[in-house]
């Protein structure tokens, strides 16, 4: 592949133009495939006051697959207040977009009779709305996002029957929030909660029973999140981390049949390092901490408590 891209830049905006070749080549259990995409691109960004960004771009993608499509994007970011020492600055965020993504050669191309290709798969679309707040305080010392997304998939490639088609139309739409705090010079806490309400809206002609209409998106949790405390004192470096995923929609056709739902699992990861020099030090790091049992995707088990060490020297620099 190749690509190219120029950018004109202005005080108070940019204008960027792009164009990009990729060729694919594959031998799927069956003769050569060779597929040709190329895209152009354009983007501006534009400052017409202090307080107002202003993004707007689209990409034309010509395809071998499913020949030339457009796609729009478009975004605004504002700040309503600069904000003190104790209430900061407030942003507000804006954004709206389509997608487009190929079915892979796989999916496209492959002779294998147990997982047929389909040349006529149509792309996968998408259409993505966000609305979001961001709000600083206590001299940016904690910050605070919240964000609405609402999401629309159609043409989700699926399978069964040993073969690929287009059958599912779906949409996510939640709420993603955000903190990140220095409570102290040696102290940081950050964390983040995802609210995802996915949901397969039509699906016809499937033969996964996890991909049926009313059922959540594949391996989507609807709540998710993640928490880290990080501390340092004089040359060490500790981080604790936790993670969980609650309960989601998964496929195990091949492993356990009728099976549509994963549990949900909290994890812990533990890090830490020590300055030897200024150049050197020892780092460890222990993943799942707890030993805890739970499978990302069903048949496939996570792996159990994780012991790594290693040295850190750097070279050259200041």
């Amino acid at each position: 592949g190749v690509e190219a891209q120029t950018s004109y830049v202005t005080p108070r905006g940019s204008l960027t133009a792009g164009y990009v070749y990729e060729v694919e080549n594959g031998w799927l259990s069956a003769p050569h495939f060779r597929r040709n995409n190329q895209a152009g691109f354009i983007e501006g960004r534009w400052q017409p006051v202090a307080r107002l960004t202003a993004n707007a771009g689209i990409r034309f993608e010509d395809n071998d697959s499913f020949g030339t499509r457009g796609v729009p994007r478009a975004g605004a970011a504002y700040r309503l207040r600069n904000g003190g020492n104790v209430w900061g600055a407030t942003q507000l965020r804006f954004a709206f977009g389509l997608g487009i993504k190929e079915p892979s050669l796989i999916q496209s191309f492959s002779a294998n009779p147990f997982f047929l290709g389909n040349p006529n798969l149509r792309p996968e679309r998408s259409r993505t709305f966000s609305a979001g707040v961001e709000q600083r305080f206590m001299s940016d010392r904690l910050l605070l996002t919240a964000d609405y997304f609402d999401n629309r998939f159609h043409d989700i490639i699926s399978f069964g029957k040993g073969t690929f088609f287009n059958t599912d139309l779906a949409r996510a739409r939640g709420l993603n929030l955000a903190v990140d705090a220095r409570a102290r010079r040696w102290l940081r806490l950050a964390g983040s909660y995802s609210y995802d309400a996915s949901r397969v809206l039509q699906s016809p002609n499937t033969f996964d029973p996890a991909a049926i209409a009313g059922n959540r998106l594949l391996r989507r949790p609807v709540h998710s999140g993640n928490l880290t405390v990080n501390t340092t004192f004089a040359r060490i470096d500790w981080n604790l981390a936790g993670y969980f995923s609650g309960e989601r929609t998964d496929s195990a056709t091949f492993v356990a049949p009728g099976v549509t739902r994963n549990p949900g699992y909290a994890r812990l990861d533990l890090a830490g390092s020590y300055a030897l020099r200024p150049r050197m030090s020892v780092f460890g790091r222990i993943e799942n901490l707890t030993n805890k049992q739970y499978q990302e995707a069903i048949g496939y088990p996570a792996l159990g408590r994780d012991f790594r060490v290693g040295m850190k020297y750097t070279f050259g620099g200041e």
